[in-house]
């Protein structure tokens, strides 16, 4: 199944959670389909340096992002949309209403709790290293229910 990550400008915690999720699946033998937008994606906003840094500690270099708008094309090739937070789920249902049955946020999917990641833009690198790790145990979750 391919999965959409969603977060607001697709320069985060989408992309932590789409990179992520590409390396999870290919060491487990999986499919990447994994992708990420934001609902208010501008492709002139640059990556904060600590993702590409936080990526490559897990092993994924040479990572380069533009933030992806998303878009109606996106929602209707996903078929599992996971938003970081209850509000973007709402505003991604409302936008496409379509896209209801397939829309979660990503700790209510993964069954880790429904809270919602928080957004670490322009936070300290503490910040954006405890959301990383939030995004990671709700990931393998995630894939971990999508095997079965």
């Amino acid at each position: 199944m391919k999965v959409l990550f969603v977060c607001t400008g697709n320069t985060c915690r989408s992309v932590l959670a789409h990179y992520y999720a590409n390396k999870v699946a290919a060491e487990r033998e999986l499919p990447p389909e994994f992708y990420s937008a934001g609902l208010a994606a501008t492709a002139g906003i640059p990556q904060p340096a600590i993702v590409a840094h936080l990526l490559e500690k897990e092993g994924i270099k040479d990572f380069k992002h533009i933030p992806i708008p998303l878009t109606a094309e996106l929602v209707n090739d996903y078929g599992l949309i996971l938003a970081m937070t209850a509000d973007h789920k709402a505003r991604i249902t409302a936008l496409y209403p379509e896209a209801a049955k397939k829309t979660f946020t990503l700790n209510e999917y993964a069954g880790v709790g429904g809270g919602n990641i928080a957004d670490p833009y322009g936070r300290d690198d503490a910040f954006y290293t405890g959301v990383f790790e939030i995004i990671k145990t709700a990931v393998k979750a995630a894939i971990e229910k999508l095997k079965k």
